[in-house]
């Protein structure tokens, strides 16, 4: 399929300096952002970096590896009731992944965390109690946040409240924010309360990076995560074993392929540009 001759070319090194630890965000569920994740695996491994993702959801929604990453680490949201009992509180629920980050700088790996929705409070108090951005940087870990919105008012106001509080208690933390087309675009009418409501988180954002993922039609996204198939999986599949894993006929299998193939390579620009660790040495740039 000519969709797989695109990829494979767009699958080689890159040679760009990538931020060595990625936490994708959001207060919200449905807003893609496993999906980003596991995007941002892929380019990590297209630039030859082994790569770990740490999934922090609930027992209850655990799905099977899908191969975006390396390794994959599960840590279930459940634990952080047990916070109280451990030697660090909350912070003592993420030893797995404290375990990876002390050793990238000798590994030269990376990591992707992806947080569940729902735990923006504990990601947070995290953050403050252990001075995430500082502690990173006296180990020589470059880190960056990336916020994801949608287009709902109420997403992009939960987006505009996090980026404040985070900001205020990890200020060297590089972030960027991510306007996610999951549940469509943000080309909003004039004077519209969703217009107003983005124009009011573009001016919490300020400086920093703000990057669109593309919207993508078809509901393609969700049956392959309904399916428990990675985008990359998908896209390298044959039609008919495509059609059939996906539960549906080889015309809008075909349909999908297309769709993911665009959708693969402009939101591989966008977060790339966010990952990217600039050359003037401000974070949080």
């Amino acid at each position: 399929m000519s969709e797989n001759t695109m990829i494979k070319k767009e699958m080689t090194k890159d040679t760009r300096r990538l931020a060595d630890v990625v936490e994708v965000v959001a207060d919200a569920t449905s807003v893609g952002k496993t999906t980003t994740a596991h995007r941002v695996c892929h380019i990590y491994r297209d630039a030859g970096r082994p790569v770990t993702l740490v999934q922090i959801e609930s027992g209850r929604r655990r799905a099977a590896e899908t191969g975006a990453a390396d390794q994959t680490i599960f840590i279930e949201t459940e634990e952080f009731a047990t916070a109280a009992t451990r030697t660090g509180g909350l912070s003592g629920v993420l030893t797995q992944l404290w375990d990876v980050l002390v050793k990238l700088p000798e590994t030269g790996g990376a990591v992707v965390v992806d947080w569940a929705g729902g735990t923006a409070s504990h990601r947070l108090d995290v953050v403050a109690a252990t001075a995430y951005d500082t502690t990173l940087a006296s180990l020589g870990i470059s880190g960056t946040s990336l916020v994801l919105a949608t287009c709902a008012a109420e997403s992009m106001h939960q987006a505009s409240r996090y980026l404040k509080t985070l900001a205020q208690v990890a200020p060297v933390l590089r972030r960027s924010l991510v306007l996610s087309g999951r549940a469509g675009g943000f080309d909003f009418a004039s004077g519209s309360e969703q217009a107003e409501g983005l124009a009011r988180l573009k001016a919490v954002a300020g400086k920093i990076p703000v990057i669109t993922i593309p919207h993508v039609a078809g509901r393609a996204l969700e049956i392959c995560a309904d399916a428990g198939l990675d985008v990359a999986t998908a896209m390298m599949t044959d039609i008919q074993p495509l059609g059939r894993r996906l539960g549906i006929d080889i015309f809008r299998a075909a349909s999908c392929a297309s769709e993911l193939a665009l959708w693969w390579k402009r939101s591989g620009v966008a977060l790339t540009k966010a990952l990217e660790v600039p050359d003037d040495g401000n974070p949080a740039a």
